[in-house]
């Protein structure tokens, strides 16, 4: 998409994370006459929890019997918290689900069918779901917007505004296409949408931050300044390596790490203590009956989680109905051997500090290990700060650890730390072209025939066709695993027909992990798409000549077959969510 075509009046990126969501939004006026001051530029809506104003909201959504939206974050829980249980079984309540997306070993098959089930167990399509979620935040965009009334032209929306989704780095292109057709269903045309990795979005905001003192005046990052970005957010945590150029732009040193080791994971250790406790058949009990009352008590945990504790004790009140349906409590906790570290006292459960903080101890320790590795790599010589955003980043069990575990590093948290990833998305939108090069995650190239050689292709591969032997499936490679690309840069490579008659010739597309992939079945590649290139012109012969064009672009790479006689070309297709 070419935003410089478009000529769009407003930039508005959607954050759409694990736990919470929000949106923010500039004008392209605003940004063009002083891009220093952009940031104080970008709006965030607000959101009422209840008790205070929230830049975010929870990722909840509500839906009737009929599939149609009732409400969306804070309200949807409070709705859902004071519906009746029969009116709770004819809706659907779905919570924390962009986890679903992420193929943490490769086994994961992600389609349009693919089914998520809501708190109840009830299913409905994922697509739908992500769907209804991103619907809602446009349209409050689209009303907030009208309210402000800014005199600022922005209907029809795909022709005046540029929509910017992010995701994790470290999701697969199936994850990543499976968002952008969420998009389109939620009304976000395609011409008018870009895809931002949410490190790379966080890399651009600390870019504009002023982290650096010199000569007692605070400046923004200089060029040749190397720093890794630690964004932990609620179900993944993302960490890329970046240098400022001396034009002032960004570019990758390393690949992109994580893992889904995010704030959601603390939760579930605190959930596996009660169930230790009071037992799983009774917490699963709890979670269907008393739903309302399950889903606040992970509210008060989540706002104790992120609360600076000071005390000797952290205190969770729980509600009086897990209280009835479980067996005494005070006999349990001993048993489980928790007598000195945990203890209810009336409807407070008091748990020691040293046991609370042990919730963290699991995904910080994961944590800590891979950043250690990224910063002991050969790339990362020079890489002296730490940035730490993300909504996890704001849980003091987490900044303690990398600050003790990487004393002679810099660690930076700035300000607002957990709207990193949403402010930058808003400042990749205006310019898409700050982040210059990338390195490639995967080994890309297409497959094709090659002469046979003896001693150096293995026999299986020998195949017979025109009276001349040839080797089958070989990798051709394109650019490999590890490399650094630039943005737009191109590789171009020319092929062959194997018959003089042939009118057209078949490109399969291929990536793998592996560096040097010899061989399209080897272990790690796989198929990603293909295209047919026409050649009707047969005049040439084997001796015509058609070419694959790869191209790098924003945060995906596109495939271009090209008739070399004619000049014609076609585009790859890629489906990576066919069943």
């Amino acid at each position: 998409m070419s935003t410089s075509i478009r000529k769009p009046t407003v930039v508005v990126a959607i954050d759409f994370g694990t736990t919470y969501s929000g949106y923010a939004f500039s004008l392209s006026s605003e940004f063009l006459s002083n891009k220093n001051d952009h940031l104080n530029k970008i709006v965030i809506d607000n959101w009422n929890s209840g008790d205070l104003l929230s830049e975010k909201t929870p990722t909840t959504l509500l839906l009737d019997k009929s599939k149609n939206l009732v409400s969306f974050g804070y309200e949807a829980e409070n709705d859902y918290g004071r519906m009746t249980e029969e009116e709770r079984n004819e809706h659907y309540y779905f919570r924390r689900f962009k986890m679903m997306l992420y193929d943490k070993d490769g086994k994961l098959k992600l389609t349009r069918d693919t089914v998520l089930k809501d708190i109840k167990d009830k299913e409905m399509p994922a697509i739908d779901v992500f769907a209804r979620s991103i619907e809602y935040l446009k349209d409050k965009f689209v009303k907030t917007f009208k309210d402000r009334n800014l005199q600022v032209t922005f209907l029809p929306l795909e022709k005046y505004v540029t929509w910017v989704l992010t995701v994790p780095a470290i999701w697969d292109e199936p994850a990543k296409q499976f968002m952008q057709e969420a998009a389109e269903r939620a009304g976000i045309s395609k011409e008018s949408l870009l895809i931002c990795l949410e490190p790379e979005a966080a890399a651009i905001y600390c870019k504009w931050i002023q982290i650096e003192r010199d000569d007692d005046a605070l400046n923004v990052m200089k060029p040749g300044r190397r720093f890794l970005v630690l964004d932990a957010g609620g179900g993944t945590i993302d960490m890329a390596m970046q240098e400022v150029r001396e034009d002032g732009k960004l570019q990758e040193i390393n690949r992109a790490e994580g893992g889904d080791w995010g704030g959601i994971f603390v939760d579930d250790e605190f959930k596996q203590m009660l169930e230790g406790i009071v037992s799983k058949p009774i917490i699963e009990a709890f979670r269907m009956k008393f739903t309302g009352d399950y889903i606040e008590l992970f509210r008060y945990f989540e706002k104790k989680k992120r609360e600076k504790q000071t005390g000797k004790v952290v205190r969770i009140l729980i509600p009086p109905t897990l209280l009835d349906i479980a067996d005494d409590i005070t006999k349990r906790t001993e048993d489980q051997g928790l007598k000195d570290e945990v203890e209810l006292k009336k409807d407070k459960l008091q748990i020691k500090l040293d046991k609370f903080k042990e919730f963290f101890n699991k995904v910080v320790d994961k944590i800590v290990v891979k950043v250690e590795e990224m910063l002991v790599s050969e790339t990362a010589k020079g890489t002296n700060v730490i940035i730490m955003v993300g909504g996890f980043s704001e849980s003091n069990f987490l900044q303690e650890r990398i600050k003790n575990s990487f004393p002679k590093h810099t660690v930076v948290i700035p300000q607002g730390c957990g709207l990193a990833v949403l402010k930058g998305a808003v400042l990749y939108g205006h310019d898409p072209d700050i982040i210059a090069a990338r390195v490639v995650k995967y080994t890309y190239g297409v497959g094709t025939n090659t002469r046979f050689i003896k001693d150096k292709h293995p026999e299986s591969k020998k195949k017979l066709i025109n009276g001349i032997e040839y080797c089958t499936d070989k990798f051709d490679i394109h650019v490999n695993k590890g490399t650094l690309v630039h943005s737009n840069e191109e590789t171009l490579e020319s092929y062959s027909p194997l018959y003089e008659d042939q009118t057209s010739v078949k490109f399969g597309v291929f990536v793998s992990d592996t560096e040097y992939p010899q061989y399209t079945d080897d272990e790690g590649c796989r198929e990603i798409g293909s295209l047919t290139v026409p050649m009707p012109n047969t005049a040439g012969g084997t001796r015509r000549k058609v070419k694959a064009k790869f191209k790098f672009g924003a945060t995906k790479i596109t495939v271009e077959g090209i008739d070399e006689s004619s000049g014609k070309s076609v585009d790859v297709k890629f489906d990576f969510l066919e069943d």
